[in-house]
């Protein structure tokens, strides 16, 4: 059974904006960030507080970047990595806004912009709020030890990207169209070796790109870009693989955990994850590439695997998920 992919005429993102931590802007793409914190936790008291800045600054940089007053917002939809999404409650619970709390693991923004994407579509709403966060420190604690612990890391592991970005989807005309949202479909196919995340979320990419494209009736040469998420090194190799089988090799693709760091720094092992990883890659960099004129069109695919620190203790399998939109510069 194929994924669920909507077409949209009237959906555009009207401004974006990107925050990172200090080793992300050390990074490849660290000059098109909007703004960098010098502390992994924004000079806050723990992780999780300094998460919750770096979701603040991003929502105050969006909101100068798009002239827009709050209440000219119809809905906030965000989440992040850590237990009930209590970092984006906390960021939620300070603005006068709707909101809607979303978990996919690390596609959660992609998700996002789909969900805003059909409520501007349906009328139900003119603007809508977009962001999503994670930070390596509370990823860390959340999902394997805290840092303090000092565990060593396996050679397939990625590093959970400090990062953080903020979107509005509107009716209002811009440079940038959304064309469609594909919904992906969560997969299981028997993984529970959490060290390595990019090996199962690679097959989830190319179930979700293979569906959305035949929903679309599109190749992948129809892209001038196709971004996954954080399917590090060794996932985008498995991804590159399963396309070339089928005779449609992707030679226009890019993985955002392969951008935010740099490949010859090795403490970043397989490169970058998390939610901030597709996020610092798109809202900072790939937007810009595409005003520049760089890119026309781009398919934003976001890669999720939905376990838990229980589930994996409880030697389940890793159930992962990728979603797709697809996004055109207009003039």
């Amino acid at each position: 059974m194929k994924p669920l992919t909507i077409s949209f005429n009237n959906v555009f993102i009207k401004a974006c904006s990107s925050v990172s931590g200090p080793k992300e802007k050390e990074g490849p793409l660290g000059e098109y960030f909007d703004y960098s914190f010098s502390h992994e936790r924004a000079n806050q008291k723990s992780f999780e507080l300094g998460e919750k800045e770096m979701i603040e600054k991003a929502i105050e940089i969006l909101l100068k970047k798009a002239k827009m007053p709050v209440d000219n917002i119809s809905l906030m939809l965000g989440g992040d990595l850590s237990n009930q999404i209590a970092i984006s409650n906390l960021v939620a619970k300070d603005l006068p806004l709707s909101f809607i709390g979303l978990y996919s693991a690390c596609s959660t923004m992609i998700l996002s912009l789909n969900l805003a994407s059909v409520f501007v579509s349906s009328s139900y709403c003119d603007n809508v709020l977009c962001f999503s966060s994670s930070n390596y420190g509370t990823s860390e604690r959340q999902f394997r030890y805290p840092l303090e612990y000092g565990v060593f890391k396996k050679a397939q592991t990625t590093i959970t990207v400090s990062g953080c970005g903020a979107c509005i989807v509107s009716n209002e005309k811009s440079r940038i169209r959304v064309n469609s949202a594909t919904f992906g479909k969560v997969e299981d196919i028997k993984w529970d070796d959490v060290s390595d995340m990019g090996s199962p979320m690679a097959y989830a990419a190319y179930k979700t790109i293979k569906g959305h494209l035949e929903n679309r009736k599109l190749n992948s040469s129809d892209y001038d870009l196709i971004l996954t998420g954080d399917l590090s090194t060794l996932g985008t190799r498995i991804l590159r693989e399963l396309f070339e089988k089928d005779q449609n090799p992707l030679f226009n693709h890019l993985d955002a955990g392969n951008l935010v760091y740099s490949s010859s720094d090795k403490t970043k092992f397989m490169g970058g994850s998390g939610c901030g990883c597709i996020t610092l890659a798109s809202f900072g960099y790939i937007f810009k590439k595409m005003i520049k004129g760089d890119y026309k069109k781009v398919l934003l695919v976001g890669t999720g695997a939905l376990h838990s620190q229980t589930s994996v203790q409880q030697k389940l399998t890793i159930p992962v998920v990728a979603h797709a939109i697809e996004l055109e510069v207009v003039k």
